[in-house]
């Protein structure tokens, strides 16, 4: 003979079962990789470093931390000059009066940088691009989301390269890479 549960037990069973299967994917996952922190006096820390929480509670760190040698430690942007994990490497910028990280992308006489942005909640990333030459301190971005390059700005970040400033007027270029890979091998010339 089949005895039935109350209804009330049932419900609380099944919650209890959804609630178990799906436990893993609520709980956020830290993801530390080998890497290094390069403090304000110049030291380079070698440890682990995690910069970010995965799964739909995540998101990117306002502070890195850092495991090595038997410490933990935090680091925001105005604590370290630099940081790298894995194969991803990290320096702090001032963007807009605030101390922020900006992820290396092309390393040359200009170099191109992105900041990662996330919205609390979503799982996608958004990067922003900005360029910045050797010899001079100031950050520009170079562009403005779906809608391409910053291209009047840029013409006049690179008015010592005309060639340059004539692609970027002509529409040649549409990504902030291609820009900094011209002026890098024009310099190099």
């Amino acid at each position: 003979m089949i005895s039935r549960l109350p209804v009330r037990q049932t419900y609380f069973l099944s919650f209890l079962f959804i609630f178990s299967v799906n436990i893993n994917e609520i709980q956020a996952q830290e993801v530390y990789l080998p890497g290094y922190v390069v403090t304000l006096k110049g030291d380079t820390l070698i440890g682990n470093v995690s910069d970010r929480k995965m799964g739909p509670f995540g998101g990117i760190f306002t502070k890195i931390k850092f495991k090595g040698n038997g410490r933990k430690k935090r680091y925001s942007a105005d604590n370290i000059q630099s940081y790298r994990k894995g194969d991803s490497i990290y320096r702090s910028f001032n963007l807009d009066g605030e101390d922020r990280f900006l992820r290396l992308e092309v390393e040359g006489v200009v170099s191109l940088y992105k900041f990662e942005l996330q919205e609390q909640g979503e799982g996608m990333v958004m990067d922003i691009a900005y360029l910045k030459k050797r010899d001079n301190p100031t950050l520009v971005r170079a562009d403005q989301g779906l809608l391409g390059l910053k291209r009047n700005l840029l013409i006049q970040f690179f008015s010592d390269c005309p060639p340059l400033a004539d692609k970027i007027r002509s529409k040649e270029f549409k990504f902030p890479y291609q820009v900094v890979n011209f002026y890098n091998e024009w310099k190099a010339r």
